[in-house]
Protein backbone atom coordinates (compact mmCIF):
# COMPACT_ATOMS: atom_id res chain seq x y z
CA UNK A 1 0.00 0.00 0.00
CA UNK A 2 2.43 2.28 0.85
CA UNK A 3 4.49 1.88 -2.93
CA UNK A 4 1.36 1.71 -4.72
CA UNK A 5 -1.35 4.23 -2.97
CA UNK A 6 0.38 6.29 0.33
CA UNK A 7 3.91 7.92 -0.06
CA UNK A 8 3.14 8.85 4.09
CA UNK A 9 2.45 4.96 4.98
CA UNK A 10 5.94 4.38 2.82
CA UNK A 11 8.05 6.88 4.47
CA UNK A 12 6.62 5.25 7.60
CA UNK A 13 7.70 2.06 7.07
CA UNK A 14 10.91 2.70 5.21
CA UNK A 15 11.90 4.88 8.95
CA UNK A 16 10.28 2.53 11.38
CA UNK A 17 11.23 -0.74 10.27
CA UNK A 18 13.08 -1.81 13.15
CA UNK A 19 10.27 -0.65 15.66
CA UNK A 20 7.71 -2.18 13.12
CA UNK A 21 9.30 -5.83 12.97
CA UNK A 22 9.42 -5.78 16.81
CA UNK A 23 6.67 -5.10 16.87
CA UNK A 24 6.41 -1.71 19.05
CA UNK A 25 2.76 -1.31 18.95
CA UNK A 26 2.40 2.47 17.94
CA UNK A 27 4.81 1.67 14.76
CA UNK A 28 2.90 -1.57 14.25
CA UNK A 29 -0.43 -0.53 14.65
CA UNK A 30 -0.04 2.50 12.37
CA UNK A 31 1.10 0.80 9.52
CA UNK A 32 -1.42 -2.20 10.14
CA UNK A 33 -4.15 0.61 10.32
CA UNK A 34 -3.15 2.56 7.00
CA UNK A 35 -2.62 -1.13 5.08
CA UNK A 36 -5.88 -2.11 6.03
CA UNK A 37 -7.80 1.21 5.65
CA UNK A 38 -6.70 1.79 2.04
CA UNK A 39 -7.44 -1.71 0.83
CA UNK A 40 -11.11 -1.42 2.66
CA UNK A 41 -11.01 1.99 0.37
CA UNK A 42 -10.12 0.32 -2.97
CA UNK A 43 -12.56 -2.79 -2.15
CA UNK A 44 -15.32 -0.32 -1.42
CA UNK A 45 -14.51 1.39 -5.06
CA UNK A 46 -14.60 -2.12 -7.23
CA UNK A 47 -15.94 -5.11 -5.36
CA UNK A 48 -15.95 -7.24 -8.58
CA UNK A 49 -11.73 -6.44 -8.88
CA UNK A 50 -12.72 -5.37 -12.94
CA UNK A 51 -10.55 -2.05 -12.39
CA UNK A 52 -8.53 -0.39 -9.43
CA UNK A 53 -8.77 -3.46 -7.40
CA UNK A 54 -6.56 -5.18 -9.15
CA UNK A 55 -3.66 -2.76 -8.21
CA UNK A 56 -3.16 -4.52 -4.97
CA UNK A 57 -1.80 -7.13 -6.99
CA UNK A 58 1.18 -5.34 -7.61
CA UNK A 59 4.21 -7.80 -8.16
CA UNK A 60 2.06 -10.33 -8.31
CA UNK A 61 2.20 -10.90 -12.03
CA UNK A 62 6.07 -11.71 -12.01
CA UNK A 63 6.05 -13.26 -8.26
CA UNK A 64 3.34 -15.82 -9.06
CA UNK A 65 5.14 -16.54 -12.34
CA UNK A 66 8.54 -17.37 -10.07
CA UNK A 67 6.29 -18.57 -7.53
CA UNK A 68 4.68 -21.32 -9.85
CA UNK A 69 8.53 -22.57 -10.90
CA UNK A 70 10.34 -22.31 -7.22
CA UNK A 71 7.62 -23.56 -5.10
CA UNK A 72 7.98 -24.82 -2.23
CA UNK A 73 11.83 -23.28 -1.64
CA UNK A 74 9.94 -19.78 -1.00
CA UNK A 75 7.13 -19.15 0.16
CA UNK A 76 4.29 -16.76 -2.09
CA UNK A 77 5.25 -13.58 -0.39
CA UNK A 78 8.56 -14.00 -0.20
CA UNK A 79 7.83 -13.85 -4.69
CA UNK A 80 5.69 -11.37 -4.67
CA UNK A 81 8.49 -9.46 -2.88
CA UNK A 82 10.65 -10.31 -5.61
CA UNK A 83 8.33 -8.99 -8.25
CA UNK A 84 7.25 -6.11 -6.48
CA UNK A 85 11.16 -4.70 -6.94
CA UNK A 86 10.68 -6.16 -10.79
CA UNK A 87 7.85 -4.61 -11.57
CA UNK A 88 8.88 -1.41 -9.99
CA UNK A 89 12.15 -1.78 -12.44
CA UNK A 90 9.73 -1.91 -15.25
CA UNK A 91 7.85 0.70 -14.55
CA UNK A 92 10.94 2.39 -14.45
CA UNK A 93 12.15 1.39 -17.97
CA UNK A 94 8.68 2.16 -19.19
CA UNK A 95 9.06 5.43 -18.29
CA UNK A 96 6.43 6.16 -15.38
CA UNK A 97 9.14 5.85 -12.31
CA UNK A 98 12.30 7.72 -11.66
CA UNK A 99 15.31 5.65 -11.68
CA UNK A 100 16.39 6.85 -7.77
CA UNK A 101 12.79 4.84 -6.53
CA UNK A 102 13.42 1.31 -7.46
CA UNK A 103 16.20 1.32 -5.24
CA UNK A 104 14.30 2.99 -2.08
CA UNK A 105 11.86 0.49 -2.94
CA UNK A 106 14.33 -2.53 -2.82
CA UNK A 107 15.78 -1.19 0.19
CA UNK A 108 12.50 -0.84 2.15
CA UNK A 109 11.72 -4.56 1.38
CA UNK A 110 15.09 -5.59 2.00
CA UNK A 111 14.75 -3.99 5.78
CA UNK A 112 11.98 -6.53 6.29
CA UNK A 113 14.14 -9.29 5.25
CA UNK A 114 12.40 -10.15 2.06
CA UNK A 115 13.94 -10.86 -0.74
CA UNK A 116 13.86 -8.63 -3.55
CA UNK A 117 16.49 -10.41 -6.60
CA UNK A 118 15.50 -13.45 -8.54
CA UNK A 119 16.14 -16.76 -7.35
CA UNK A 120 18.35 -19.48 -9.18
CA UNK A 121 15.45 -21.39 -11.06
CA UNK A 122 15.72 -24.92 -11.31
CA UNK A 123 17.41 -26.67 -13.70
CA UNK A 124 15.73 -26.28 -17.37
CA UNK A 125 14.14 -23.25 -15.71
CA UNK A 126 13.79 -19.59 -16.82
CA UNK A 127 13.10 -16.92 -19.24
CA UNK A 128 10.43 -18.92 -21.38
CA UNK A 129 8.52 -20.68 -18.36
CA UNK A 130 8.33 -17.52 -16.64
CA UNK A 131 6.84 -15.90 -19.52
CA UNK A 132 4.26 -18.85 -19.86
CA UNK A 133 3.63 -18.82 -16.65
CA UNK A 134 3.09 -14.86 -17.12
CA UNK A 135 0.66 -15.61 -20.02
CA UNK A 136 -1.97 -17.14 -17.95
CA UNK A 137 -2.38 -14.13 -15.18
CA UNK A 138 -5.96 -13.42 -14.12
CA UNK A 139 -4.99 -9.72 -14.61
CA UNK A 140 -4.28 -10.40 -18.29
CA UNK A 141 -6.53 -9.17 -20.94
CA UNK A 142 -6.59 -10.04 -24.80
CA UNK A 143 -3.64 -12.10 -24.38
CA UNK A 144 -2.06 -8.79 -23.13
CA UNK A 145 0.40 -9.01 -19.74
CA UNK A 146 -0.79 -6.34 -17.54
CA UNK A 147 0.96 -5.00 -14.46
CA UNK A 148 0.34 -2.77 -11.65
CA UNK A 149 2.08 0.75 -13.05
CA UNK A 150 4.11 2.39 -10.20
CA UNK A 151 4.35 6.16 -10.98
CA UNK A 152 6.08 7.37 -7.58
CA UNK A 153 6.46 6.30 -4.44
CA UNK A 154 2.61 6.02 -3.13
CA UNK A 155 1.08 6.55 -6.20
CA UNK A 156 0.49 4.39 -8.78
CA UNK A 157 -1.68 4.30 -12.46
CA UNK A 158 -5.39 3.31 -11.16
CA UNK A 159 -5.81 0.04 -13.22
CA UNK A 160 -3.18 -2.37 -14.30
CA UNK A 161 -1.45 -1.35 -17.65
CA UNK A 162 -0.83 -4.13 -20.56
CA UNK A 163 3.16 -3.77 -20.97
CA UNK A 164 5.37 -5.25 -24.19
CA UNK A 165 6.03 -8.81 -23.60
CA UNK A 166 9.96 -7.62 -24.33
CA UNK A 167 9.65 -5.21 -21.58
CA UNK A 168 8.69 -8.11 -19.35
CA UNK A 169 11.42 -10.04 -20.91
CA UNK A 170 14.13 -7.47 -20.89
CA UNK A 171 13.59 -7.04 -16.90
CA UNK A 172 13.18 -10.66 -16.37
CA UNK A 173 16.42 -11.59 -18.61
CA UNK A 174 18.14 -8.93 -16.27
CA UNK A 175 16.94 -10.75 -13.38
CA UNK A 176 18.19 -14.05 -13.96
CA UNK A 177 21.13 -12.85 -15.19
CA UNK A 178 22.02 -11.44 -11.93
CA UNK A 179 20.69 -14.09 -9.88
CA UNK A 180 23.42 -16.74 -12.09
CA UNK A 181 25.08 -15.61 -14.48
CA UNK A 182 22.50 -16.88 -17.52
CA UNK A 183 21.05 -15.10 -19.94
CA UNK A 184 17.56 -16.88 -18.10
CA UNK A 185 17.48 -19.38 -21.72
CA UNK A 186 17.54 -23.09 -20.18
CA UNK A 187 20.66 -24.28 -21.47
CA UNK A 188 20.36 -25.72 -24.97
CA UNK A 189 20.74 -29.88 -25.60
CA UNK A 190 24.30 -31.11 -26.52
CA UNK A 191 24.67 -31.52 -30.20
CA UNK A 192 24.52 -35.53 -31.09
CA UNK A 193 27.96 -36.61 -32.36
Amino acid sequence: MGVIRDAKLFEHMEKEHEKILALEPTAAAHAIYESVRHKADVVAQDEKEIGVRATLNYGHTIGHAIEALISPAMLHGECVSIGCVLEADLAHRLGHLEASCVPRIRACFEAYGLPVTMPTLPAGKGLPELMAKMAVDKKNVGGKIRCTIITGVGSSIDCPQPVSRDSVEAVLRDALAAADGSTGEPPAKAARH
